[in-house]
């Protein structure tokens, strides 16, 4: 099945989709509506956003205000709730909208998946699956009621998905320069996607690259190319990869545009350049606590808010636990964490 533009058929089952990723979601956050304690990164989040709009300082720390400005998260989503916070005034009402606002941004999401499957593939049959299957997928259901990073960079990253689609396409450059927002608003959520700006205009050079191999025949058989006609091609190739490099460029103008203030912020406040965020210590020491046994317990106080200091101490936890019980941590890093995260998925422990 493929049409350019949407027929009846597809248009009703996308419209009884969405109404379903609605339904879904909003069932989650009726039974959830009322229940205020957080935990954990939620928890986190939430403290730092009030910190943010009472305090004016921008930091992350566990359980209580950091009290100091740092950069171990981007700030993208601590900056979307504290905004709700200030427009609000109610630290538990902000708790009630940022949740229905993630239920809208969720059910949105959905019609993303299918309009890049759509545009991508030309497939209305692919597309229509790919949002059934956003629609009921347990985890971006739970997520629209905690207050945790996944809605709304699942929604920004679809959503750069879909421009860069027209982006390409189109080859115009305000298109470009506003595809290059989209991927910086969804790096100032969530970072590892940084690594991969690049590709889609690899793939693009490469595609393009299609040498003409012109021949003329000899008594001694054929000859193709002359150094004329090889000049010929390389002019005609860099002619072709003008406007990739002017996309790159206006991308890239985007994405800078969005960046440029954290940097900024970074190197005023804390006297570093820091691309993205520096809180990769924590994640990688609650992983050094097999089945999370014991979670955080002998973790001193000036550890938990030091990246550095909580790097170092992970990799102490690992070679001690690989030392003194390396088969249970063998059984942790390949089966054994596996099988614990998908036995009961994690935001379902949250709720």
């Amino acid at each position: 099945m493929e049409s350019k533009k949407l027929n009846r058929k597809t248009l009703i089952f996308l419209s009884l989709i969405f109404i379903l990723a609605l339904g879904l979601r909003m069932r989650v956050f009726t039974k959830q509506m009322n229940v205020m304690n957080l935990s954990y990164d939620p928890k986190n989040y939430w403290i730092m956003s009030h910190q943010i709009v009472d305090d004016g300082i921008y930091g992350y720390a566990y359980d209580i205000p950091s009290g100091i400005s740092n950069a171990r998260v981007m700030p993208g989503y601590p900056l979307f709730l504290a905004a709700v916070y200030k427009i609000l005034g109610d630290k538990f009402l902000q708790i009630t909208a940022v949740r229905l606002l993630q239920v809208i941004l969720s059910s949105l999401s959905v019609l993303l998946g299918f309009l890049f499957v759509k545009k991508a593939f030309k497939k209305d049959s692919a597309a229509l699956l790919t949002a059934l299957f956003m629609a009921i997928y347990p985890t971006y259901v739970l997520s629209t009621v905690m207050l945790l990073t996944e809605t709304l960079a699942l929604f920004t990253m679809l959503l750069y998905f879909c421009l860069s689609l027209f982006a390409f396409e189109s080859g115009k450059k305000m298109i470009n320069l506003i595809t290059g927002v989209a991927f910086g608003a969804h790096l100032m959520i969530r970072p590892a996607l940084l690594p991969l700006f690049i590709f889609p205009f690899i793939f693009a050079l490469i595609s393009k690259r299609s040498f003409t191999t012109r021949c003329s025949v000899q008594d001694d058989g054929k000859v193709c190319q002359s150094e004329h006609s090889e000049e010929s091609s390389l002019s005609a190739i860099r002619q072709k990869n003008r406007p990739l490099v002017s996309m790159f460029l206006f991308q890239l103008i985007g994405v800078v545009l969005i960046m440029a203030p954290w940097w900024i912020r970074n190197i005023v406040t804390l006297g570093a350049f820091i691309l993205t965020a520096e809180g990769s210590g924590n994640p990688f020491l609650a992983g050094t606590y097999p089945y999370f046994k014991d979670y955080m317990l002998d973790v001193a106080e000036e550890i938990k808010g030091n990246n550095d200091l909580q790097m170092a101490y992970g990799i102490e936890r690992l070679i001690h636990g690989f030392k003194t019980e390396f088969w249970l941590y063998i059984k942790w890093y390949t089966i054994g964490k596996t099988a614990h995260i998908f036995n009961e998925p994690y935001l379902s422990r949250l709720l």
